[in-house]
């Protein structure tokens, strides 16, 4: 390959598509005191973190982002070596981590003159970057150059969508991702609501009266987002947090759905990890969406 792909830990890819595309992964910090933080994935899981989540319902955890130093010591071996490294981030409109990756990215290639280090923003999180993270895989193995990739990211990151919905919105006004009037007023009409995450940021899309009705408004919504596109132009992924019971027979449905307008490909299945858990709450559930590079 060209390059090497290297993204954060909020992309939710599993540990066999980190090795089966040789992904390095920088990792957030979550804490559910204030003052021990724990690297995710690394150590903390997913499944281990909603357990504590839904084992303290009254405590909100927080996450951290990775420092510049962080970063400068993940590039730096890439670097020494003269390699080329594209890196994806969260999108910028939820951390400022995409600043200290540039700001490292810069000081090693002036270190390091033969190195070559792209910055992305992925205007993305969770599921919808991991998407993003393994096309630029894609591309890698399939002979782009660094200068196409990070060309062609730019465009496709455009193409990517992710509907979905929690159970509890307190979490997100916690973080600061919506405001206390729309969390009072869920709380109180006992409403869920379904949220979209689009261009990096999140955007409400409706509210429904339950949760199975929630679910069944942004699945409608992902169907007509395909409404005048060729679906097997796209690769399709649901994500799950902590109910496996409930994620099972979602996914099921979104793949009969998906089915039914004529996508032949495969729902793939995602965990929703750590750093983005920390705003959704234990009940994350969606579905989410990218071009395919080669479509």
């Amino acid at each position: 390959m060209d390059f090497r792909i290297m993204s954060d830990s909020s992309c939710d890819i599993s540990a066999e598509q980190e090795k089966i595309y040789d992904i390095r992964l920088i990792p957030y910090y979550v804490s559910f005191d204030g003052e021990t933080y724990r690297k995710d994935r690394t150590e903390v899981t997913a499944e281990a973190f909603y357990q504590e989540m839904v084992d303290k319902p009254d405590v909100y955890p927080k996450t951290s982002m990775p420092t510049q130093v962080d970063f400068y010591e993940a590039f730096l071996p890439y670097a020494k070596n003269g390699e080329k490294i594209i890196y994806l981030n969260l999108t910028s409109k939820f951390s400022s981590s995409f600043q200290s990756a540039n700001l490292a990215a810069e000081g090693l290639m002036e270190e390091y003159p033969d190195c070559k280090i792209a910055v992305i923003d992925s205007f993305s999180a969770t599921v919808q970057e991991g998407l993003l993270v393994t096309e630029a895989a894609r591309m890698a193995q399939a002979g782009l150059s660094f200068e196409e990739t990070v060309e062609r990211l730019e465009e496709l990151k455009m193409t990517s969508r992710i509907f979905f919905t929690t159970g509890d919105l307190s979490y997100l006004q916690k973080g600061g991702r919506i405001g206390k009037v729309l969390t009072q007023a869920a709380s109180m009409l006992k409403i869920k609501p379904i949220i979209h995450l689009y261009e990096g940021e999140l955007q409400a899309a409706g509210i429904a009266r339950a949760r199975k009705k929630s679910i069944r408004k942004f699945l409608d919504d992902a169907k007509a987002f395909f409404a005048d596109k060729n679906i097997n132009d796209y690769r399709i992924c649901t994500g799950k947090g902590h109910d496996q019971e409930e994620y099972d027979a979602f996914h099921k449905e979104v793949e009969e759905e998906m089915k039914a307008l004529g996508f032949t490909g495969e729902v793939e299945s995602y965990q929703i990890g750590c750093t983005i858990g920390v705003h959704t709450g234990p009940t994350p559930i969606g579905i989410a969406c990218i071009r395919k590079f080669d479509a």
